[in-house]
């Protein structure tokens, strides 16, 4: 084999490896992204549940131990109204705003 024919394998090599190495680089931004995105996730479900524990509790409370119509109405539609609030906000999206972390995209 001659000199100019080992110079191109060599750099064929090195192309092949700069892309496996690029792509593993890739990949592992991408698991990154997926396991912060579950996380928040995560996070935004144990405090959905915790507070509909919280609204849940308050009316039944509300029901059980205070026998005032205006009483019980009110912590039946407060509630309601918050939530009905944040539901037509979150329909209300009209574009995805992606950030910046760390000075890179």
């Amino acid at each position: 084999m001659s000199t100019q024919m080992l110079m191109v394998l060599g750099g064929l090599a090195l192309v092949g490896v700069f892309s496996v190495w690029r792509s593993g680089r890739k990949s592992a931004i991408r698991a990154q992204k997926g396991v912060r995105e579950v996380t928040r996730m995560t996070g935004n479900t144990i405090r959905l549940i915790l507070a509909t524990a919280i609204i849940a509790f308050v009316q039944w409370l509300v029901i059980v131990k205070i026998q005032n119509t205006t009483a019980t109405w009110i912590a039946l539609i407060v509630p309601a109204l918050l939530a009905a609030a944040t539901i037509v906000r979150l329909m209300a999206i009209t574009e995805i705003v992606h950030t910046t972390r760390g000075g890179r995209r």
